[in-house]
């Protein structure tokens, strides 16, 4: 699970890793990354503070002041013998609550949930999507059936209504607290094979992908006060360039595919245009903070690149006010190098702070 923040959970549930008997969740910090496996208890929040380099994993109770995108991993785990006890993992990241678990252990996930607590997804680890299927319809789980719920591509024939029932040949898949509120519960078989973007669109995510690193390197060497300078010039803050850049690729890539899937809302972290109206989103942030943004909505783009499936470069996007996918591709592209020029431009004022 990745969120945008830049977050990610693993879970491996696979007999392997029980009968290894690893006794530490494997976290690494640089990348915001843990991985769990389901041979032992586990209650810890996954989280990284703004300008803080490191991710922390940390057990719950002692998890403090969290930030808006800490992510809890909770399984119930232990283990009997050479085998876990149980094979589940609960997840609660961005208002969304995720189970992941074994086939076997369906009959036992009731108990482990909060009161009057629907999963939003859950992900079952099966070759049998008969079992799971027959397990849906019994009266007793109807208060905790998933808004979605997820098997591999493997498991089998779906009896599902044709309507309620998607097979997806990849293995992505968004969702989002806003978009699954009002939702009935949804089946999706999926593969466990990337996505494959086709060459001319990696050609153009790469250039603007490569134009968002050289920005991140500049903007990445600035305090906080460096980035809210106010130049005497008249000219707008460093700060300003920075969630400008980020600001129109997130908005005019979430309205494409939101238009495609609505999962994905329209996010719009737009600075206000004119220097009088404009309030920065974080003044506190330091320049690597500022830099990480970037990266995270130059991740966003490429993560739900998929649903770009059967648009060519030459083609208007749903949803976009382009012309064509390629130009606004390769205008995010200019308009990094543009407003980062700008920037660098500000260092040479006379009143430029030093640090």
């Amino acid at each position: 699970m990745e969120s945008f923040w830049g977050l990610e959970v693993y879970i491996d549930l696979s007999e392997a890793s029980v009968n290894a008997g690893s006794t530490e969740s494997q976290l690494d910090a640089t990348a915001g990354r843990i991985t769990v496996t389901a041979d032992r208890s586990v209650d810890h929040v996954l989280d990284r503070l703004p300008n803080q380099a490191l991710a922390t994993w940390t057990p719950a109770e002692q998890s403090g002041a969290a930030s808006p995108h800490a992510i809890r991993v909770r399984c119930p785990g232990g283990r009997s013998g050479d085998q876990a006890t149980e094979s589940m993992v609960l997840i609660d990241a961005d208002g969304l609550t995720i189970v992941v678990i074994t086939g076997d252990q369906l009959p036992f996930v009731q108990e482990h949930l909060a009161e009057d607590v629907r999963p939003d997804v859950m992900v079952v680890a099966t070759d049998d999507a008969a079992r799971v299927q027959a397990w849906a319809r019994q009266e007793s789980n109807t208060a905790i059936l998933p808004r979605r719920m997820v098997l591999p591509s493997a498991s089998g024939s779906s009896d599902v209504d044709g309507s309620n029932a998607h097979r997806i040949d990849h293995n992505t898949m968004a969702v989002s607290a806003s978009g699954l509120k009002d939702q009935p519960m949804q089946w999706f078989w999926m593969t466990d094979q990337p996505w494959q973007m086709k060459a001319s669109l990696v050609e153009l995510f790469d250039a603007m992908e490569a134009a968002c690193q050289k920005s991140q390197q500049v903007f990445a060497k600035l305090s906080a006060k460096q980035l809210n300078f106010r130049p005497s010039n008249g000219t707008h803050t460093p700060r300003w360039n920075a969630e400008h850049m980020m600001g129109r690729q997130l908005l005019f890539f979430s309205q494409i595919y939101h238009a495609i899937d609505n999962q994905i809302p329209v996010m719009d972290q737009n600075p206000k245009q004119m220097r009088p109206d404009y309030t920065p989103a974080h003044p506190e942030w330091d320049g690597v903070e500022e830099a990480r943004q970037m990266q995270r909505v130059s991740d966003f783009c490429r993560r739900f690149a998929y649903l770009l499936q059967g648009i060519e470069p030459e083609d208007k996007a749903p949803g976009s006010r382009w012309p064509t996918l390629q130009a606004l591709m390769k205008q995010m592209q200019r308009h990094y190098g543009e407003h980062t020029t700008n920037t660098i431009a500000k260092f040479e004022l006379v009143d430029f702070p030093d640090e």
